[in-house]
């Protein structure tokens, strides 16, 4: 399996007739009142991640991991996402919609994008970062 890409983005919406994907308001950096810091911030955004596969002869389970972590480089929020992909599926997306984002100071946050299969350790795929700046 091949991680090809992933981004942080405010929407993701997925055409239903041609599976095509559009990524909206792409997010690297967030300006905040003075206020916002130390709170659970009230925002959703969306993590996707494009892959390809090249064996393809039978069903995958995985699990993706990702890891939040804040300037002091703490891990503040850890989402797990459990995926099937179905025999013969050459390329497939995973598509997080992730709702509110601990902020304790301004500076720069990291997405680690991890994924595990089966009883394999987790393996880093990703480092998406995220700027959090005070507004002035």
């Amino acid at each position: 399996m091949k991680h090809n890409w992933s981004i942080i983005c405010g929407k993701s919406i997925v055409d239903q007739d041609s599976n095509q994907i559009s990524l909206i308001d792409s997010l690297e950096q967030l300006n905040l009142p003075q206020d916002a810091f130390g709170k659970d911030l009230n925002i959703q955004f969306h993590v996707v991640s494009y892959f390809t596969e090249t064996n393809t002869s039978k069903e995958k389970k995985i699990e993706q991991i990702i890891r939040l972590v804040d300037p002091q480089n703490n891990q503040i929020k850890e989402i797990k996402i459990p995926v099937n992909i179905p025999e013969k599926f050459k390329r497939f997306r995973i598509r997080n919609i992730i709702q509110g984002m601990p902020i304790s100071t301004p500076g720069m946050y990291k997405f680690l994008l991890l994924i595990k299969e089966g009883d394999n350790k987790p393996l880093e795929i990703a480092e998406l970062g995220l700027e959090v700046l005070l507004k002035k």
